[in-house]
């Protein structure tokens, strides 16, 4: 693996870590602010056909990308220009 390659997947992980940690946030506001049954509706929104289709479509363009890319670096780099990037600790 080369630097390049290494820092590329280095910022992956990051992002993926970082989305990860946004979802635990979430989850705990959600059990602290008491909403009932948050647990039952991400249920339902998970087996919305339809939602999860739209939620799909948005991610078409990267995986046709990552598909038709010779190059699977420049198909990295234009994932990592869809995540979120980690903000500095305060």
């Amino acid at each position: 693996m080369t630097k390049e390659e290494r820092k590329r997947t280095t910022a992956v992980v990051r992002a993926t870590e970082y989305l990860l940690l946004e979802n635990i946030a979430l989850k705990l506001v959600l059990e602290h602010r008491a909403v009932a049954n948050w647990q039952k509706l991400l249920d339902r929104l998970m087996t919305d056909k339809d939602i999860m289709a739209g939620v799909h479509l948005k991610f078409q363009d990267l995986y046709d990308q990552i598909d038709e890319s010779a190059d699977p670096s420049k198909a990295l780099e234009s994932i990592l220009g869809y995540l979120p990037r980690p903000r500095k600790p305060h």
